[in-house]
């Protein structure tokens, strides 16, 4: 049975603190996080909750998760890249493991190792058992990982598949895939992309959409 944390340990507790500043540096660096960003939010949810049940071994996961994310806002990437990789290896079980594979697939891109970022992204996406927001985010890791290896047909139908799941920030995700389609030869595609994106992305990415209907429609026959 998993040792319960004291009062006073949950007060001085570190890990709500390390995550709300990841989530602060999510909300400075959304338009790289591409995978990682959305996931951020619900691992704080998720181990808020579990910092409410008290559980020693989940919690021991959390600040792992957190040290590692870390090292990433840091810069650090080598570090963060390890100890992602702990977190995986040693709380395989817990709920922290599945985000660290998400941020390790950031890692990997971030390092230019596509082909890594996708298998361990697709891990994710493909995976039972884990919640519907780590599953977008395996679907936006994926699309990422796709386009970085130009295989934009395939990286626009990931980020379709992450929009029509997503409960939020959906309308990033039509635009990349209205993006790659258009990078992939398909302007219908793109067009049908960048309509849905047009009604769901924030104020500020619209000037985004509407140069990418401009191209779409420009490159229809």
């Amino acid at each position: 049975m998993a040792a319960r944390m004291t009062k006073g340990e949950l007060r001085e507790d570190p890990v709500l603190e390390r995550m709300q500043a990841v989530l602060r540096f999510s909300e400075r660096n959304s338009r790289w996080l591409i995978a990682g960003v959305v996931v951020l939010a619900a691992v704080i949810v998720g181990l808020l909750a579990l910092r409410s049940a008290q559980d020693r071994a989940e919690h021991d996961a959390a600040l792992a998760l957190s040290e590692a994310q870390g090292s990433f806002m840091q810069g650090n990437i080598a570090a963060a890249e390890n100890q992602f990789r702990q977190v995986i290896d040693n709380f395989g079980r817990t709920a922290a493991a599945p985000a660290a594979r998400i941020q390790l697939g950031d890692v990997l891109l971030a390092q230019g190792r596509a082909e890594e970022a996708l298998s361990v992204s697709a891990r994710v996406a493909q995976a039972g058992g884990v919640s519907d927001l780590l599953r977008v985010a395996g679907h936006r890791g994926r699309g990422a990982a796709l386009e970085e290896l130009g295989r934009f047909a395939e990286a626009s139908e990931a980020y379709e598949q992450a929009a029509r799941m997503a409960p939020f920030m959906e309308g990033d995700d039509w635009l990349n895939a209205g993006r790659s389609a258009l990078r992939a030869g398909d302007p219908a595609r793109a067009k049908e992309m960048l309509e849905q994106a047009r009604t769901t992305v924030p104020d500020t990415r619209r000037p985004d959409v509407a140069l990418y209907l401009a191209e779409a429609d420009a490159a229809l026959p």
